[in-house]
């Protein structure tokens, strides 16, 4: 080619081709990997990673969907909504070969792990809030968490079960999109610089009291409240559809 004209969108994405996902928002691409897990404790659930079409990466986030016992989280309801949103009737797990990013090296590897495969390598919307968490070796970094799932119409489950013919949910779920402080239920009064230390599991829904020790906190509406500083009635009767998608049922498409 002999000329060449400044493309200045095209510019910044040099910038994101190899970065990792540090800030809340909407992202659409795609799962890269969802792993069948178990924690140390017998809580199984699935490990996703995900690549925006931007460039960015977030990995190792974790989806609680059942503890030792086998009783249902609230996790479940976050990979029901996936499964909607990608038209996925059930999951089956087998072994296949992905890239995984190895925390102790700091590199990508290739390995064989047990995989959901119809989660991965399609187009799918993920809105995603940071959390704070604590360091093993000490100190607070940050990482991205699922809030939500949506597809490329930027419907959400709920709207696609109820066939919704606009997408309406996904507007105000960014507008009361929060980042989650340690300790704390409110948005941080202070700036933050999110670290892209980001390899610790993360999940949604459920509450901190119910889940073993090597489980962070997992996202829920009444934590979402908490967040905005407003009761979790009020939040219901002005954003009642919302509800519904964080809590997605399990209705056949």
């Amino acid at each position: 080619m002999d000329n060449y004209t400044l493309d200045t969108a095209a510019a910044k994405q040099a910038d994101v081709i190899f970065s990792k996902i540090e800030q809340k928002g909407k992202y659409i691409g795609q799962i890269t990997r969802a792993e069948k897990v178990t924690s140390k404790k017998g809580t199984s659930g699935v490990d996703i990673s995900f690549k925006a079409e931007t460039g960015e990466t977030a990995d190792y986030l974790t989806i609680w969907t059942h503890n030792g016992e086998g009783k249902q989280l609230q996790g479940l309801n976050t990979l029901m909504a996936i499964m909607t949103c990608l038209s996925v009737r059930e999951l089956k797990a087998e072994d296949g070969e992905v890239e995984k990013y190895d925390k102790d090296t700091q590199k990508r590897s290739k390995v064989v792990v047990p995989l959901f495969k119809s989660l991965m390598g399609k187009p799918i919307g993920l809105l995603i809030h940071m959390e704070e968490y604590e360091k093993t070796n000490g100190g607070t970094a940050w990482k991205p968490s699922i809030s939500a799932p949506f597809n490329t119409s930027e419907f959400t489950a709920s709207e696609i079960l109820n066939k919704a013919k606009q997408p309406e949910t996904l507007a105000r779920m960014v507008q009361a999109l929060r980042d989650r402080p340690i300790k704390s239920g409110y948005p941080a009064a202070q700036q933050r610089s999110p670290s892209s230390d980001n390899q610790t599991s993360s999940g949604a829904g459920g509450s901190c009291a119910d889940f073993e020790d090597d489980i962070p906190f997992l996202f829920n509406m009444n934590t979402l409240c908490d967040t905005m500083g407003q009761p979790l009635s009020l939040w219901r009767a002005r954003y009642g559809k919302v509800l519904s998608v964080v809590q997605a049922n399990k209705t056949d498409f």
